[in-house]
């Protein structure tokens, strides 16, 4: 059997292998505002140590990374990672999102944007919507070795009701009698949902996406629940039982509260949330995924358009009269400004929060994520420390992970980046991955630009 190495050539997470020392750290440890002069040791895939630079005791055989003041932080997560999209670049060239090429090029493609994604500093995943089990494919690849990815959960088809908004290729394929949907799983009725949920847990996906609501980013939010409640609660307990996680495309106010209290884990995009939904988001330690780049980037495009004389194609590329598309955008920007003054709120009441979006689409391609972190800094208001740890230690939460990565604590795995710049002051510093020296997953060294 193969034995994964590094990219020194050291074998990966060996227990005889040398210490990594990183000295002269700006930390940042995911939680805590920054140390200076501090140590951190690494050995094979877990903190060893976290110290003064003066209470470090070197070692024959030891690494030394001389920081001279570069920020050492914990590797993020994106947490709503769509991995096969961005097939050509200029949107979906099919009836269906993961129809737009054969399952085994939508393959690749998400194996070379899972190793963006760690070139990005993410170490780790958490997978939302696609087809074919492309994810459970991209997550086993990775254990293996065979594809170099950050630390995923698999994620699913969406599961969606018959006739709404995501039914897209029954709405408005139907007569193409297509024999696969992509990846939208139509389910009705509770022992339907029910069903769903087992299905695709059963096929190793680590978290089921549910469709609960229309709406977010180039389309207005409607206050509605897609799922009956009882069909939502069915498929809830049926995914926990198998001991996966539901996360929930639910932008409207009563999505979010219905999908919380029925135990959904992760609630994507939450537009329209508010105390009523912080409450019940508290209560049932729910995740939210706010993801508002998209909606930015669309508004930048969409509004300057002169609507009265052309037509807007934004509803799934079906072009709509100036009239439509003109109270469409307005509808659009209503929520956007509604979602810029709540979530703030929801983030200071102690909802946990979280970094990811739909990369992949023309105006937001995969590898360009740090845009959303300067978003919620400058246009929100959120520290940049905050956002931080949306990006670091909630992430791990979010994955069921926080005991064992997220933070720079002894003992937990050694997801570790060195950034050339200080985050913590301009985030944007992130962005250029010339500025991310050194990474580390699990120990195994992703990237090494130092030379120690």
């Amino acid at each position: 059997m193969s034995t994964r190495r590094d990219e020194d050539g050291s074998a990966a997470g060996s227990s005889s292998e040398a210490r990594r020392v990183f000295r002269g750290a700006q930390l940042f440890d995911g939680e805590s505002k920054a140390r200076t002069g501090t140590t951190v040791v690494v050995r094979g895939d877990k903190i060893e140590a976290v110290t003064p630079d003066a209470a470090y005791g070197a070692r024959p055989g030891d690494r030394v990374y001389d920081l001279a003041g570069k920020t050492l932080m914990p590797g993020m997560v994106q947490c709503h990672f769509h991995s096969h999209f961005g097939a050509f670049g200029d949107g979906v060239r099919a009836p269906a999102l993961g129809l737009e090429a054969a399952p085994a090029y939508l393959s690749m493609l998400a194996a070379y944007n899972a190793e963006l994604a760690v070139q990005c500093g993410f170490t780790g995943g958490i997978g939302s919507s696609n087809a074919h089990t492309i994810d459970v494919s991209l997550k086993e690849a990775i254990q293996a070795g065979f594809v170099k990815g950050p630390r995923y959960l698999a994620g699913s088809r969406e599961i969606v009701t018959t006739g709404e908004y995501s039914d897209y290729p029954n709405n408005r394929t139907f007569f193409m009698n297509l024999g696969c949907t992509g990846l939208t799983y139509e389910a009705d009725g509770v022992d339907g949902w029910r069903l769903a949920g087992r299905v695709e847990s059963g096929r190793g996906c680590d978290v089921v996406k549910i469709s609960a609501s229309p709406g977010h980013g180039s389309m207005p939010v409607r206050d509605i629940l897609c799922p009956t409640r009882d069909e939502l609660r069915a498929l809830v307990e049926a995914v926990h039982k198998n001991g996966k996680r539901v996360r929930a495309h639910a932008p409207s106010k009563t999505s979010i509260l219905e999908c919380a209290r029925a135990g959904v884990d992760i609630i994507d995009h939450a537009d329209r949330i508010d105390d009523e939904c912080i409450e019940a988001l508290l209560d049932h330690n729910c995740t939210v995924v706010p993801s508002m780049l998209w909606s930015e980037r669309f508004l930048g495009i969409a509004e300057p358009w002169d609507h009265d004389k052309t037509p807007l194609p934004i509803s799934e590329g079906f072009p709509e009269t100036p009239a439509e598309a003109r109270a469409k955008i307005r509808a659009v920007r209503e929520d956007y400004e509604y979602t810029c003054r709540a979530m703030p709120e929801a983030a200071r009441a102690g909802v946990r929060m979280v970094v990811g979006d739909d990369y992949g689409t023309p105006i937001m391609p995969h590898g360009d994520y740090i845009p959303e972190f300067e978003l919620y800094v400058k246009k929100l208001g959120i520290a940049p420390i905050e956002v931080l740890r949306w990006a670091t230690k909630n992430g791990a939460e979010a994955m069921g992970l926080g005991d064992r990565t997220g933070t720079i604590t002894v003992g937990k795995q050694a997801d570790l980046i060195v950034v050339d710049g200080d985050p913590l002051v301009d985030v944007t510093c992130l962005a250029n991955r010339d500025n991310l020296r050194v990474i580390l997953l699990d120990g195994r060294v992703m990237k090494d630009t130092l030379g120690a």
